[in-house]
């Protein structure tokens, strides 16, 4: 009874929700097709169909059996009355009727929630799972074809410091994917040139820095031919040499901004400097209608070689005519064939720097020698700085090809293409086993072909420096061009890739991964173009012979002070005098002051007069008092005079109208355009520059004079 009771008070709406619940599965199972023929053999496979199986027919029988079961317990607990039992199974009918008319729409809900999380399961829930099953799946193959996304997000600058990993007798060059160091014998570091590509501030010169650092570490010799130039560089040489022991380096700035001078024909045999100004001249053939001037220009320079000590300004002199072996018909001979050297001459002489003599220019052997760290500054756009480097460049080689060298020499030229050079090109080949290599820096592969010297051969130029830098540092590429050069030199790589998958559709219209894959063969480049595109700053592709290519990861060396290169003329300040101390002038001032032509004693207020004589305690006698009249040429006191000077003004007469000046009336000679305030000016010069011992009158021994003016720096006064 009490079971009837239970029942009957449950029926709304707990019996009823239970009967909507059964009916749903029963229209997942039979609806929906769930229940259907298979293929499969297993044993679990052949179980669960059968239990599906089973559960619709329990489903379909057990509804009316629970009916009629109690219909026929409730005539068993009323004494077997079946008035009682209609009478009960009428209480039971009324409670699921109401049950169902006030819960109506819920029962909708549970009777559809089974159709509905079906649908979401075969829609959504199961292609994700088949995904995320091939995912983990256990492939006969795991190679892919690169994909641009994939190579974008996994490219990733890396942060360390180089020197944590310097090793000795190895080369450091950076770290590889998994972050190993990678390492280069220093044999094999000397055997190899090197060329670093990649575009402006992409990591070339954190790399080139690594790679100097460590050379002034071993001892070697350190270049750094600089174009842009670099920020950091000048400082990283300097900072290196003082943790070891090293001298400073020696800057030779060929811009004339910073410190050094460069002579670029004095040093070298005769043939060496002959060569490098016919290639800094252009006075080489190019098969044009020019090269019948440049053979007469050449013919000229052979004449004056014997005659020249390299300097520019002895140069500017010879072409001039101004030597006693050269008569007036070689005189005329040079002014009519000197066209080419004399303009570029005039040029060249533009540069202070340039205009060195031979204790005051760098000396290329004697740095090569000695194996210092030298850092020299060019300029890209300046065509006589670049010029002198090229002159710089193929005295090194010229030096090199001379004997080996007692060390090892490692040179670095940045943005190289504005400096290279048929002969930087063929000296690659032969400078290794003089002990010098080197590391090429441009920006494409392109670069190579677009030369500023025009008339080089820029295809075969091309071709030797790639022939002849067999190790590569290549970073990302903003050319297609480049980005599949270089990814073709890293060689190709066989992968098994999928060729096909299957995939198949469910009855909730999603697609799901299948159970078939067919695979095949895929020849891809080690590193690829993609990768070379994507490769983030500070990442290269590294390709060295007999080794398989590989990503480099670079990192910078900390500066810990930058002071970038020196001043040219470094001014310490002098210590405060006191006012009423008449400060002494020391041997070495004096000794400074004789150095300026143009230096005043005077007191500071007094304004300087430009070609006024130095003022002395004593005024010197005056040279021409004891010339009576008029002087003959062949007096033999004037002759010595004329010999221990060189008056720059003796020819003017030949430049201006190639006549000699009459040597009675001088003050008639035809002189140019000069004013009278110039010509006053002239006439003070003279006085001084003529006020020698053998002038002097013999009546009255003048005091010894204090200093000797050089008046040679107003040949270039405009006018005279």
């Amino acid at each position: 009874m009490e079971l009837l009771r239970l029942i009957l008070l449950n029926t709304n709406p707990t019996l009823t929700a239970v009967f909507a619940l059964l009916i749903g599965v029963l229209l997942v199972l039979s609806v929906t097709g769930a229940v259907r023929e298979t293929d499969e053999t297993t044993a679990l496979e052949v179980f669960l169909v059968w239990l599906r199986r089973a559960i619709i027919i329990m489903l379909l029988v057990s509804l009316p059996m629970f009916v009629g079961g109690l219909y026929f317990y409730a005539y068993f607990v009323y004494g077997y009355d079946w008035g009682m039992a209609d009478r009960y199974m009428g209480l039971f009918g009324q409670e699921l009727k109401e049950a169902i008319s006030g819960l109506w729409w819920s029962l909708l809900v549970v009777m559809t929630m089974p159709v509905f999380i079906r649908w979401v399961t075969l829609r959504w829930v199961r292609p994700t799972i088949s995904s995320w099953l091939r995912r983990f799946r256990v492939k006969q193959s795991g190679d892919a074809l690169s994909d641009i996304r994939v190579d974008m997000e996994n490219a990733k600058a890396k942060d360390f410091n180089p020197r944590d990993f310097y090793k000795d007798g190895f080369f450091f060059l950076g770290l590889d994917v998994v972050g190993a160091p990678i390492y280069m014998t220093d044999e094999e570091f000397r055997k190899n040139h090197k060329k670093v590509i990649g575009p402006s501030q992409t990591g070339k010169g954190v790399a080139l820095g690594v790679l100097l650092d460590q050379a002034i570490r071993k001892g070697w010799g350190a270049w750094f031919v600089d174009q842009k130039p670099d920020d950091f560089i000048c400082d990283i040489m300097r900072e290196s040499c003082e943790e070891n022991g090293r001298g400073a380096p020696e800057i030779l700035d060929l811009n004339g901004v910073g410190p050094g001078s460069y002579a670029p024909f004095i040093f070298g045999t005769r043939r060496e400097r002959r060569e490098r100004v016919v290639k800094a001249f252009g006075m080489a053939d190019t098969g044009s209608t020019a090269d019948f001037y440049k053979k007469n220009e050449r013919a000229v320079l052979d004449y004056l070689m014997p005659l020249w000590d390299g300097s520019l300004g002895h140069l500017e002199k010879l072409v001039r005519g101004k030597h006693p072996e050269i008569d007036d018909v070689r005189r005329q001979w040079i002014r009519n064939n000197v066209g080419g050297i004399e303009s570029n001459l005039s040029e060249f002489m533009q540069l202070d720097t340039l205009r060195a003599t031979e204790d005051e220019s760098f000396n290329v052997s004697s740095a090569l020698e000695r194996g210092s760290v030298v850092y020299v500054r060019a300029h890209m756009k300046d065509t006589i700085v670049r010029k002198a480097c090229v002159s710089l460049l193929d005295e090194i080689i010229q030096v090199a090809l001379r004997k080996p060298l007692p060390g090892p020499i490692f040179i670095v030229l940045d943005e190289c293409r504005f400096i290279v050079s048929d002969s930087l090109a063929d000296g690659l080949a032969t400078v290794l086993s003089k002990g010098i290599n080197m590391a090429l820096a441009y920006q494409s592969i392109n670069d190579l072909l677009n030369l500023p010297d025009k008339s080089l051969n820029a295809d075969s130029i091309k071709t030797g420096i790639e022939t002849n830098t067999q190790v590569m540092l290549s970073y990302r590429a903003v050319d297609f061009d480049t980005a599949e050069w270089v990814s073709n030199q890293t060689g190709y790589a066989q992968k098994t890739v999928s060729k096909m998958e299957k995939v198949e559709i469910n009855k909730g219209g999603a697609e799901e991964w299948g159970t078939e894959r067919s695979v095949g063969q895929q020849e891809e480049n080690t590193i690829t173009t993609n990768q070379m595109l994507s490769f983030p700053p500070r990442v290269c592709a590294l390709v060295r012979p007999n080794k398989l290519a590989s990503v480099l990861y670079t990192c910078w060396i900390n500066v810990k002070e930058v002071k970038g290169m020196p001043p040219r003329y470094a001014i310490a300040p002098s210590p405060a005098l006191p006012a009423q101390v008449t400060p002494q002038v020391s041997s070495e001032s004096e000794s400074a002051v004789e150095d300026d032509p143009f230096a005043v004693t005077t007191a500071p207020q007094e304004e300087a007069d430009p070609f006024a004589q130095v003022a002395t305690s004593e005024a010197e006698p005056d040279p021409f008092d004891s010339i009576e009249g008029e002087v003959e040429d062949d007096d033999p006191t004037i002759a010595a005079a004329s010999r221990d000077y060189d008056d720059d003004f003796s020819n003017i007469d030949e430049i201006e109208g190639n006549e000699e000046p009459e040597p009675a009336k001088p003050t008639t000679a035809k002189k140019g355009v000069i004013s009278p305030e110039q010509q006053a000016a002239i006439d003070k010069a003279l006085s001084g520059i003529l006020a020698s011992p053998t002038n002097q009158s013999k009546k009255a021994e003048p005091e010894p004079r204090t200093k000797t003016v050089d008046l040679s720096a107003i040949d270039k006064i405009e006018g005279i």
